[in-house]
């Protein structure tokens, strides 16, 4: 369903994925994933065989924390114009 971009008599009605809350709740839910990660890296880069293995934890933490970035500055754009 196509929403019009300049509605003149009402507001665009925000999806319930893209609300405030679920917003919120997708970034902490991404905090504990980029917590997680920092401790897989930790715990990979302390033990020589899993030194090859850190790849993994690095990249869901720069993953995770890229869309914490995202979704914030999207929140906040979207506070600027209301």
């Amino acid at each position: 369903m196509h929403l019009d971009q300049n509605p003149f008599f009402r507001k665009a009605i925000t999806p319930w994925y893209d609300s405030k809350p679920a917003c919120w709740m997708v970034m902490g839910f991404m905090l504990i994933v980029f917590v997680f990660a920092l401790a897989g890296m930790a715990v990979a880069s302390k033990d020589p065989a899993l030194n090859e293995d850190v790849w993994f934890p690095g990249t869901l933490a720069v993953l995770s924390f890229f869309l914490m970035v995202k979704i914030f500055f999207r929140m906040r754009r979207r506070s600027r114009n209301d």
